[in-house]
């Protein structure tokens, strides 16, 4: 008995092998292939929030030292200087400055 239930799941074994496609005839895809695709997943709205959100990192706070960066400040605010052009810090935009946008 011990001898046909070995036999019967060698069979067994045998079927399952034979009856699988072969996976070594499909190639599998490529990581580098640039088929343009990966853009569509993204609307222009979904594009536009990834770049604020890459600016806003990058920008000068309400506070901070703008004199190498003028046009860096965050939103709703501006570079200001002192009479000399030092110690420039940026600062809340004026009432003329948030018309004039």
């Amino acid at each position: 008995m011990r001898f046909h239930s070995i036999l019967f799941g060698c069979f067994l074994a045998l079927i399952i092998v034979l009856t699988l496609p072969d996976i070594s005839a499909a190639s599998p895809a490529s990581y580098f292939d640039d088929d343009g695709a990966a853009f569509e997943d993204y609307s222009e709205a979904d594009l536009e929030n990834i770049l604020d959100a890459a600016q806003k990192r990058g920008c000068v706070r309400r506070g901070g030292n703008c004199d190498h960066r003028p046009g860096d400040c965050c939103n709703n605010s501006t570079c200001r200087c002192n009479l000399w052009g030092a110690n420039c810090r940026c600062q809340r935009k004026g009432l003329f400055q948030k018309w004039g946008k």
